[in-house]
């Protein structure tokens, strides 16, 4: 698993998960978080196997925002 703090979220709205998410980046010193909902694909999969699909995705997001640049 990586390093990278993870939050998975289930229950909210989207304007509800989106001013979390916004909460949470605003405060100093918060280190990168990778940030989640549940879906219903992802419902079937242990946690581990959810935490190491939203690793490789957020890399692939960091690379695509590099290569945007």
């Amino acid at each position: 698993m990586s390093d990278i703090s993870t939050i998975i979220m289930d229950g909210f709205t989207n304007e509800q998960t989106l001013k979390i998410m916004r909460a949470i980046k605003s405060l100093e010193g918060m280190p990168e978080i990778i940030f989640a909902t549940v879906t219903e694909t992802s419902k079937k999969w242990t946690v581990e196997e959810l935490i190491k699909e939203l690793n490789l995705e957020h890399e692939e997001m960091k690379k695509y925002k590099e290569n945007k640049k």
